[in-house]
């Protein structure tokens, strides 16, 4: 959410031409590489290179940084495309042109009125991606070898431990309902109309 939104505002903010044109053209790049890719690149970067961060194992937080950034970038280049076109598409209209003319900055007419609108698309696409998530754990946590649910869920797909199988899957389909829960109670935070249209709908029914 921080790699991808960041990069959608940045995108949408700046006012020349070809920076816009290259950072928009960098999530279609993350969607299409592969994670395993993502990760043996950051390896060799960041570990064999470079020397900041381990290469493998579970080292402390430091451990964590590479794996959480290979499973980032795909996830986080499709929230940027999302946000990005939205943003793109709340910018043109009319009540941007009212914020504008009524003396808003560039930056909070961006920020308060154009991101606010624009991220419940985006919203919804986090809430979707959790399962993206834990299944790319499994290519993730063998890449890096660390311990943890990607791996044990592909030891017991080979073990055809069914029981620890089915758990995995409970505990995942948990997560994704909680997640996708939490992500229609944050709608009406956003915009309050979806509680107007619901209470309308409640009334004519």
């Amino acid at each position: 959410v921080v790699l991808g939104g960041g990069l959608a505002v940045v995108a949408t903010y700046t006012s020349r031409r070809w920076l816009r044109q290259l950072l928009l053209s960098l999530p279609p790049l993350g969607v299409s590489v592969p994670t395993f890719w993502v990760g043996l690149l950051l390896v060799e970067a960041f570990s064999f290179k470079l020397h900041w961060f381990p290469a493998f194992g579970n080292d402390g937080l430091r451990g964590l940084v590479l794996p959480a950034l290979t499973l980032a970038v795909p996830t986080g280049a499709q929230v940027a495309q999302v946000l990005a076109k939205s943003l793109l598409t709340a910018l043109d209209q009319a009540y941007v042109e009212t914020a504008r003319a009524k003396g808003a900055d560039r930056w909070r007419v961006h920020l308060r009125h154009a991101l606010r609108n624009a991220s419940l698309p985006a919203l919804t696409v986090v809430g979707l991606l959790v399962g993206q998530l834990i299944a790319g754990s499994v290519v993730v946590e063998t890449v890096f070898s660390r311990d943890g649910l990607g791996r044990v869920t592909a030891a017991a797909v080979t073990t055809q431990d069914i029981p620890l199988v089915q758990g995995v899957v409970v505990f995942g389909a948990l997560i994704f309902v909680a997640t996708n829960l939490l992500v229609d109670l944050v709608y009406p935070l956003l915009d309050p109309r979806i509680v107007v249209a619901s209470d309308r709908r409640a009334g004519f029914a």
